[in-house]
C-alpha cells in the first residue's frame, strides 16, 4: 500500500511557494487548490535551497574560527536553543510561514515508525521539551570540556551523544534531522574534524536506512555506540577524499 504524504494547507505555505505553485500544471489542471504535497518538487527545493543556507552559514562559516571550542564550551543553554531556532527559521524560510518555533504540544512527530516516540522518550511539547533543549545544550558544553581530539573514538561518541540527544528531543515538526546533523558538524570541527553529515543524502534510501538503524541503537544503550560508529565511518571516508 503506498505511504500517504501529509499535505500542507495553503494558509501554512510561504506566500513565495504559493505564488510559484499556482503557476504550477498541477494547480491549474488538476483543481489541487487548497493544499500542496509535502513531497511536491517545489516543496522539496525549497527545503534543499534552506538546507543549503544553514550549511553555509552555521556550518561553513565556522570551518577557520580558531576558538570555535571555547565557544561551544561557555556558550550558555538559551543561546544554543536561539541557534537551532534560528537554523529552523533559515531551513523552512521558503516553505512555512511559521518556523523557528518549537512545537507547541503532542507527539505528532514524523519519527521512525509509529510508536518509536514513546521507545525514544519524546518530550510531550511546550515547555517540556524547551527544558530538555535547554538541558541538552548545558549538557553539550560541558561534555565538551572533557573530549580529547586525540581520541578518535571519545570524539565519536560525544558526537553520537549530541546527535541523538536532539533528535529524541525532537524540538521542531519538521527539520530535526537536518538541524541535529549541523549541530554534529559544529561539534566536528570544534574538535578539528571535517564536517561529514549536515548534508546528508536524504533521498539515498540504503545511506538513510542504516543512519537510521544506528539512530534506534541509541535506545537504551546511552552510549550510542552504533551511531558512533557510523559517524566514525562517514569522518574515516570524509577524510579519506581529502588526504
Amino acid at each position: 500500500m503506498p505511504i500517504s504524504r501529509p499535505e500542507i494547507h495553503k494558509d501554512d505555505i510561504a506566500a513565495s511557494l504559493w505564488r510559484k505553485y499556482e503557476r504550477s500544471e498541477e494547480y491549474q489542471s488538476q483543481n489541487r487548490t487548497e493544499s500542496i504535497s509535502s513531497v511536491h518538487p517545489l516543496v522539496k527545493a525549497a527545503e534543499s535551497n534552506g538546507l543549503a543556507k544553514v550549511i553555509r552559514a552555521f556550518v561553513g562559516e565556522l570551518v577557520k574560527e580558531a576558538s570555535l571550542r571555547t565557544k561551544y564550551e561557555n556558550r550558555a543553554p538559551g543561546d544554543w536553543v536561539d541557534e537551532w531556532k534560528s537554523m529552523h527559521e533559515l531551513l523552512f524560510k521558503g516553505v512555512f510561514k511559521s518556523r523557528g518555533s518549537f512545537r507547541p504540544n503532542g507527539h505528532d512527530v514524523r519519527f521512525g515508525s509509529p510508536g518509536d516516540e514513546e521507545l525514544h522518550r519524546i518530550p510531550w511539547g511546550g515547555g517540556q521539551t524547551t527544558n530538555e533543549a535547554h538541558m541538552l545544550g548545558r549538557q553539550i558544553s560541558e561534555d565538551l570540556k572533557f573530549v580529547s581530539p586525540e581520541n578518535v573514538e571519545a570524539v565519536c561518541a560525544f558526537l553520537a551523544r549530541s546527535h541523538y540527544g536532539f533528535i529524541r528531543i525532537h524540538p521542531f515538526g519538521d527539520g530535526n534531522g537536518r538541524i541535529g546533523r549541523a549541530l554534529t558538524d559544529q561539534l566536528a570541527l570544534s574538535l578539528g574534524y571535517p564536517p561529514v553529515i549536515a548534508g546528508f543524502p536524504r533521498l539515498n534510501s540504503e545511506k538513510k536506512t542504516r543512519y537510521h538503524t544506528a539512530i534506534t541503537g541509541c535506545i537504551g544503550n546511552p552510549s550510542c555506540y552504533s551511531l558512533a560508529a557510523w559517524i566514525k565511518e562517514q569522518i574515516e571516508i570524509k577524510i579519506s577524499e581529502i588526504a
